[in-house]
C-alpha cells in the first residue's frame, strides 16, 4: 500500500518536522482557536452549503454571515447558472512516484466543457488581479496537477474572493442635505442607489457621478479571478512534493523529526507563530512538559 499524506500535514512538515511530530504524530491541536479562522471556517460550510444545494443553508448561519451569503447569490446568480458542480470539499487523490497525496478542493466545476478548480478566499480586502502570488502560488498548482489526473481538461483557477466586510451604508449630514462622506464612502452600487433613492436624492449630480465610478471600477466585495493553467508550473509543483515527501517519509522511518531553524519559514518570527511554541519550548530546555500540555487537547485515534 502507498503511503497516503494529505496536503495540509505536508504543508505544516515543509514548514517545521517537529511542528509535524506533535500535530500528527502525538495528535496534539491547540485548545483555543482564533476568531478569524472560526469566521473563515463558517463562511466555507455555507458556501459548501448553498453549492450542494441545500435551501436551508441560510438558517443554520449568523446574521451576518446571512446577509454576506444573500449579497454573494444575488452577485454570481448568473454566472452560476454555467456552472455544473462536479465536487463540493470532496477528498481526492493524487499519485506521487510512491506515494498517494491527498486534498480537499472547495469547488470543482464544469464550464462550457472545460473543468476549473474554485477556491474560495475571505478576505479583508480583495487583492490586485494582477498579484504574482495568484499566478505562482504552490498548494494551487498542485491542486491543479492532482486534478488533472482525474480531469485532463482541467483548465485552470477561480479565485473566489469574498470580502468580509459588508458595505458601508450611507447616512446624511446633520443637516439632511446631501449623503456623508460621498466620494469616499466604502460601499457598493447597490446599497448607495437604494438610500439615494429612498432619501429622493438619485438625481443628485453628485450621487450620480458616485454611482458611475461603482458600476464601473471592479466590485470592492466580490470578484473572481481566473488564473490559466501552466504545465511546466504543475511539473515542478510535482516534483518538488515528491521530493518533500521523500524527506517526510524518512523522517518517519527514523522516528527523528528536527525542528526547523534555518531556512525561509524558520527564524524567531516563524516559531513565535506557531501554536506548538511553549510545548516544544518545553521540551528544548527540559521543563516539565506536564505544565503546558493543558494549552493543547488530544485528538482520537482514527
Amino acid at each position: 500500500m502507498p503511503r497516503r499524506y494529505s496536503h495540509s500535514a505536508l504543508k505544516v512538515a515543509q514548514r517545521c518536522l517537529r511542528q509535524w511530530s506533535y500535530k500528527y504524530v502525538e495528535r496534539l491541536d491547540p485548545a483555543e482557536r482564533p476568531k478569524y479562522l472560526k469566521r473563515g471556517s463558517d463562511l466555507h460550510e455555507l458556501l459548501a452549503g448553498l453549492y450542494e444545494g441545500y435551501a436551508e443553508v441560510f438558517n443554520d448561519a449568523t446574521d451576518e454571515n446571512v446577509e454576506l451569503l444573500r449579497r454573494y447569490a444575488a452577485k454570481w446568480a448568473e454566472e452560476d447558472d454555467d456552472w455544473e458542480v462536479l465536487h463540493v470539499e470532496e477528498e481526492m487523490e493524487m499519485d506521487i512516484g510512491p506515494y498517494k497525496l491527498v486534498f480537499i478542493c472547495d469547488l470543482i466545476v464544469r464550464i462550457n466543457g472545460e473543468v476549473w478548480i474554485v477556491d474560495h478566499k475571505t478576505v479583508a480586502n480583495i487583492p490586485d488581479e494582477s498579484d504574482p502570488y495568484n499566478m505562482s502560488d504552490f498548494q494551487h498548482l498542485l491542486y491543479l496537477a492532482g486534478v488533472q489526473q482525474k480531469y485532463p481538461e482541467v483548465r485552470g483557477f477561480i479565485f473566489n474572493y469574498i470580502r468580509t466586510k459588508a458595505p458601508t451604508q450611507p447616512t446624511l449630514v446633520k443637516a439632511g442635505s446631501r449623503i456623508a462622506d460621498l466620494r469616499r464612502i466604502d460601499t457598493d452600487y447597490d446599497s448607495l442607489r437604494s438610500f439615494a433613492t429612498r432619501e429622493g436624492m438619485l438625481n443628485d449630480p453628485a450621487v450620480q457621478d458616485k454611482l458611475t465610478i461603482l458600476k464601473l471600477t471592479p466590485d470592492k466585495f466580490f470578484q473572481r479571478h481566473y488564473i490559466m493553467a501552466n504545465e511546466k508550473a504543475m511539473l515542478s509543483a510535482y516534483d518538488d512534493t515528491r521530493a518533500a515527501l521523500d524527506v517526510l517519509a524518512e523522517a518517519e522511518l527514523m522516528a527523528t523529526y528536527p525542528r526547523h531553524v534555518l531556512g525561509g519559514y524558520a527564524g524567531s518570527a516563524a516559531c513565535g507563530n506557531c501554536s506548538y511554541q511553549s510545548i516544544c519550548f518545553a521540551d528544548m530546555t527540559g521543563l516539565n512538559r506536564e505544565m503546558v500540555l493543558h494549552d493543547y487537547t488530544e485528538r482520537e485515534k482514527r
